[in-house]
This record gives C-alpha cells, structure tokens and sequence, in this order.
C-alpha cells in the first residue's frame, strides 16, 4: 500500500510541476521606442581619421591625426564617445581603430 501511496504521490508532483513549467512560456512582453541617433561615419587615410557624427539636427565633422608611433585616443564630437587607435606589431602601417559609444 506504501508503494502505490509513494507512486500516487510522485505522479501528482509531476503533474503540477509541467503545469508550472509550461505557465512560465507564456504571456507577452511589448518593447517601446526607437533608436534615433546613429553612429558615426569614419573616413581614414593619409595619417589622419576624418569623423562625421550626427546628432539630431546637428552635423559636426573633425579631423584628427594618427601617428603609429605614438597612438592616443580623442573623443568623437557631441559627446558621443572616444576613438582609440593601437599599432598592431610594432607595424607603423597597420593599426586597430576602436569606437567607443557613450
């Protein structure tokens, strides 16, 4: 009698745990808003990074130089985020630019 207690017991635990674990799939989350600003275009070449960065109805390009030899970061214009540039084996041609965005 234990033993068909025990099995009874075990079967409604079970039961009632997929009921929970299929409760947990349902429902409806909503997301509201839009991304409104974009990222920043990057033109590069003759030692020099030219930025251009939109902000609303703002604009501002900047021109920043680039020296392999002494690699520094900048910050893009309305305070959008920085610029880092890293040589890549002591290569005075071959550098990794890293955008950050606030």
């Amino acid at each position: 009698m234990n033993r068909i207690m025990w099995v009874l017991f075990l079967g409604l635990l079970a039961s009632g745990m997929t009921q929970f674990a299929t409760a947990g799939s349902t429902g409806t989350i909503h997301f509201y808003g839009a991304i409104v600003d974009g990222g920043c275009t990057f033109d590069t070449g003759s030692k020099q990074v030219t930025s251009n960065c939109e902000r609303g109805s703002k604009s501002v390009k900047q021109v920043h130089a680039v020296d392999p030899q002494n690699p520094q970061a900048f910050n893009l214009p309305l305070s959008l985020g920085t610029v880092t540039t890293q040589s890549v084996n002591n290569d005075p041609h071959l550098a990794v630019m890293t955008v950050t965005y606030n």
